[in-house]
């Protein structure tokens, strides 16, 4: 017969783990409403005006990308916790056309010309 090991189950990291599933499953709950809520307004725009609402869509994105992360941590698909907790420093940036440009923080790299000169380029 396996033994229980008293360690695993008093381990800090697994019960944290918990912790933050229990949030991001309320918060996944809560959002999901709140894009129900956002696909009517936003049909409501395209009804009246034949076009969507480029701000709605934005906040819509950005909502849809916050259930996405979630879903993975609760799954195990990752470990990295969603927002406000994650690592990562992305930034979007908005053009004037309505489109979104993901900026992320990187390194530069260095790409070799013809005539031995550098150009630093970001990825």
């Amino acid at each position: 017969m396996n033994e229980i090991n008293k360690d695993e189950l008093l381990d800090i990291k697994k019960w944290q783990r918990l912790f933050f599933m229990v949030i991001y499953g309320a918060a996944i709950n809560f959002v999901v409403s709140i894009l129900i809520f956002l696909v009517a307004i936003q049909f409501i725009f395209y009804l009246f005006t034949s076009k969507t609402n480029n701000q709605l869509q934005s906040a819509n994105n950005w909502l849809q990308g916050f259930f996405n992360d979630s879903l993975n941590f609760l799954s195990f698909n990752t470990d990295s916790k969603p927002w406000p907790f994650s690592d990562k420093q992305e930034v979007s940036v908005s053009n004037d056309d309505g489109e979104h440009t993901e900026v992320v923080d990187g390194e530069p790299e260095e790409i070799e010309l013809g005539d031995d000169q550098t150009e630093q380029t970001t990825s």
